[in-house]
């Protein structure tokens, strides 16, 4: 015991030498745990400690030394004899068998029985899962152990209401059943209904009427079709308003996907989609809107696509993160010989850090970049080739706040509008509507910290500086444009905002934790605003309402 205790335990004690010793021998709890699961690692279940702490001999006279000593009686290695499961009342037990990492003949190992555990809480069909050895045979060194779980309920019904500043009113429902005749199998139905109110990015005639953005998808997943990576297949019907744009997109989808882990942080998952995406001008819109998007070619169109996704969750609480990082990633890929009438690829990649602040409080850090371009039959549409829906956007709650809702970047412009300001086309107007690009960019510094006597209440506050924007070709990222500031002047001033510029914001704000996640009121200031018409500019100040944080 000796050696196995000097080469793979020692160094994960806590009490090491020349440390204060503990008070007395319940202080020692944590060491013994680890030296105790350690020795069961290697087989030894019948092991017993026994910790001693002896006065001892000081050079200094005004200190007393201490001996820690634990006395370990290793006992013979154990072999796993039947293994049993109890407490089963739906659910079937060859599902919990598939998950078991422990078998009748292996030596006892605690890793085992921690996957084990590990494997049968992630399916969310139990509340606790427990191990005990029984028929233990100390001269054989073999034990049985009874698996004994504890079923959840597993069938729900869900009902939320809430209000926004673009969705006025949003109903959402849903119904579930997670173990589907005990097998494990899940199906869940969803609905997502909501009023948007929006003027078309100040481009509607008169008072703004509202438009039903609903989402209602039903999904079911497999957990053992594809051995330990199941299946999940997703059918979805969507409308949403992009009053940015001033369009409305019609979509209906189904995809097929498994999911698979890298260690315990890190879930990849493999999606093949085929949807259709009908965008249709805003009702509202006024007729050279209407007109620029009849010759900008946009019509309905499908999308064959896979997609490879990767999570790394490193973070405390993915909630309410104040700690760790959160790191993902996406390679998606259409058209081609998957068919469809759209071909281009994607990449995207996330890295999210919090860690402790010095006045207190958490700083949150985001930078997210990504690329999207058309290939094969579509590359001769140059940007138009990658799909309305699939282009990237910047700008609101979530990303730089400070701007209108995804409204950086290329817009669909009117050269007739431009040439009666005197206007170029590399300057942005803010009553045109956005196009999304190719090319993001996103960073994000926020501060988020406790009010002082408002905190008992759940209030804090944040301070924030964003930047963000999006480009359709890389030759508009240029170097210059990452300056702090620009202005709504001259067109023509080397100082005026310009579309290539990437835009930076300040601000601060308030939240206030619910059991839901936070809500949060933002203010936003724009550093570089960009000219509305020829005697406006853009707003001086932005707020932003919503709910739970923006990263």
């Amino acid at each position: 015991a000796e050696e196995i205790v000097q080469h793979s335990l020692r160094s994960s004690l806590h009490y090491h030498q020349d440390m204060p010793a503990p008070a007395d021998l319940n202080d020692l709890g944590a060491d013994l745990y680890l030296l105790r699961t350690g020795l069961w690692e290697k087989g030894h279940l019948a092991v017993t400690i026994d910790p001693q702490v002896t006065l001892a001999a000081d050079p200094d006279s005004t200190r007393h030394g201490a001996v820690l000593t634990y006395h370990i009686v290793p006992g013979p290695v154990f072999t796993v004899g039947e293994v049993s499961v109890t407490g089963v009342v739906t659910t079937r037990e060859d599902l919990i068998r598939k998950r078991l990492q422990v078998h009748s003949g292996e030596m006892f190992r605690w890793s085992a029985i921690e996957e084990t555990r590990r494997r049968l809480v992630e399916t969310s069909l139990f509340r606790d899962v427990s191990f005990t050895p029984s028929a233990i045979d100390t001269v054989r060194a073999v034990t049985d152990l009874v698996v004994h779980v504890v079923e959840r309920e597993t069938g729900y019904f869900e009902f939320g209401f809430g209000v926004g500043s673009r969705e006025r009113i949003r109903v959402l429902g849903g119904w579930g059943e997670n173990n589907l005749f005990g097998t494990g199998q899940k199906l869940g139905l969803r609905a997502r209904n909501a009023l948007n109110f929006e003027d078309v990015q100040r481009l509607s005639d008169g008072e703004g009427s509202p438009e039903l953005n609903y989402r209602y998808q039903l999904r079911h997943n497999h957990p053992d079709l594809l051995g330990r990576f199941g299946l999940e297949t997703n059918v979805y019907a969507e409308r949403e308003t992009r009053g940015e744009s001033g369009l409305n997109l019609d979509t209906i989808g189904f995809s097929l996907g498994t999911r698979f882990g890298f260690g315990r942080q890190t879930i990849n998952s493999i999606v093949l989609q085929i949807e259709q995406v009908d965008p249709m001008v805003h009702p509202d819109a006024i007729t050279p809107l209407r007109e620029a998007f009849e010759t900008s070619g946009l019509t309905r169109s499908a999308t064959h696509s896979m997609g490879w996704n990767i999570f790394d969750e490193e973070r405390d609480d993915p909630a309410r993160p104040s700690r760790g990082m959160l790191k993902t990633g996406l390679i998606e890929i259409a058209g081609g010989p998957m068919g469809g009438d759209n071909s281009f690829w994607k990449l995207s990649a996330s890295l999210h850090g919090y860690t402790h602040f010095p006045l207190g409080g958490t700083l949150a850090i985001r930078l997210n970049a990504g690329v999207v371009q058309a290939y094969g039959s579509s590359h001769s549409r140059g940007a138009d080739g990658v799909p309305y829906q699939e282009r990237f956007f910047a700008g609101g709650v979530s990303s730089v706040r400070g701007y209108a809702e995804r409204a950086l970047g290329p817009q669909i412009t009117d050269q007739a509008v431009l040439d009666s300001l005197q206007l170029s086309s590399d300057v942005p107007l803010g009553d045109q509507p956005a196009r999304g690009g190719n090319y993001r960019l996103l960073t994000n510094v926020e501060w988020r910290f406790p009010i002082p006597l408002l905190s008992r209440w759940n209030v804090a506050g944040v301070a924030f500086i964003d930047g963000g924007n999006v480009w359709e070709d890389i030759d508009e990222i240029r170097l210059r444009g990452f300056r702090w500031r620009s202005f709504p002047g001259d067109p023509d001033s080397s100082s005026s905002t310009k579309l290539w510029d990437y835009r930076w914001s300040t601000g601060t704000g308030v939240r206030v934790d619910t059991p839901v996640g936070p809500v949060r009121v933002d203010v936003g200031f724009p550093l570089k605003r960009a000219r509305f018409s020829d005697t406006e500019t853009e707003d001086k100040v932005v707020y932003h309402f919503s709910l739970g944080y923006p990263f």
